[in-house]
């Protein structure tokens, strides 16, 4: 290799990459082992190194900015109000999100004796709302702006709080197709609230920042479905063995409490644009 070539590709943020990596592992593993191997030393060794990594990854990234080079997480555009303020919605948001399609499969499977594909079928209403809602999202926001996605997480709300009362009031004997209307409210509602979010997280970012913004969003956002199953899917793991409805209702309303917090939140975002409610969210 020529010595004026370097060794990784240019643009490429190769040792925030892998700090923001073994962050992210150093928190996970523990997470996700921890309860079923009774809590060893290493898990706890492993949090506090998690810890330790983060406030490296910050240091080496505010010093990879600071040279001119463009860094995994920008300091500069973390430090945007929207930026902040959106992503840690955002993060928030998937983290439930992750932890309901974990324990929705669980439940449904382990519980109701569903198969994988009748499992997959229950969940469709959720899914083609959401596409639809998706649709509709950017012309609905247009109109309304943040009351939209107040609005919509009033209705993703209130769907998980009659899918918590379904799954109480007629367990054992629950029929999939109960689960549908609760499903088409929350797959409504959620379309609305995440399309809002990521406009709000890239509403302020300079056009030419446009595409590393993006990344960051998507790099959160995908940490957050982790650390759900990872946190919320462990609660439900521990609380299983005592009643499988009784733990999916406790982590459905831990997800109704999030929600909750998000649309108390909403007003802390920055004003749509006509151009940001029309932009197009980055494809997952």
């Amino acid at each position: 290799m020529p010595a004026n070539r370097s060794p990784h590709p240019a643009g490429i943020d190769l040792p925030g990459t892998v700090l923001f990596a073994a962050t992210l592992t150093a928190l996970l593993v523990p997470l996700t082992e921890g309860h079923s191997q009774g809590w060893p030393a290493w898990t706890k060794a492993m949090l506090a190194a998690a810890v330790l990594l983060a406030i490296i990854t910050a240091i080496v990234e505010k010093a990879t900015e600071a040279r001119g080079a463009v860094p995994l997480l920008p300091p500069s555009l973390l430090s945007l109000p929207s930026m902040a303020r959106g992503l840690a919605m955002i993060t928030l948001f998937s983290l439930g999100f992750g932890a309901f399609m974990f324990v929705f499969a669980l439940t449904v499977q382990n519980g109701l004796g569903a198969n994988a594909l009748q499992s997959g079928l229950a969940i469709l209403p959720m899914a083609i709302m959401f596409f639809i809602g998706s649709v509709v999202s950017p012309r609905v926001i247009g109109r309304f702006g943040r009351g939209a996605l107040a609005a919509g997480g009033m209705v993703q709300a209130l769907g998980l709080a009659l899918l918590i009362g379904i799954i109480l009031t007629g367990w054992p004997k629950v029929g999939l197709m109960e689960l549908a209307p609760p499903l088409v409210l929350i797959g409504a509602g959620q379309s609305m609230l995440f399309s809002g979010l990521f406009r709000a997280v890239l509403a302020d970012v300079p056009s030419h920042l446009a595409g590393v913004g993006s990344g960051v969003l998507i790099t959160l956002q995908q940490s957050g479905l982790a650390l759900g199953v990872a946190t919320l899917g462990t609660l439900y793991l521990v609380q299983e063995p005592a009643g499988i409805a009784q733990a999916f209702a406790t982590v459905i309303a831990s997800q109704l409490l999030i929600i909750v917090a998000l649309v108390l939140s909403t007003g802390l975002l920055p004003r749509f644009s006509s151009h940001q409610a029309h932009a197009q969210p980055v494809e997952m």
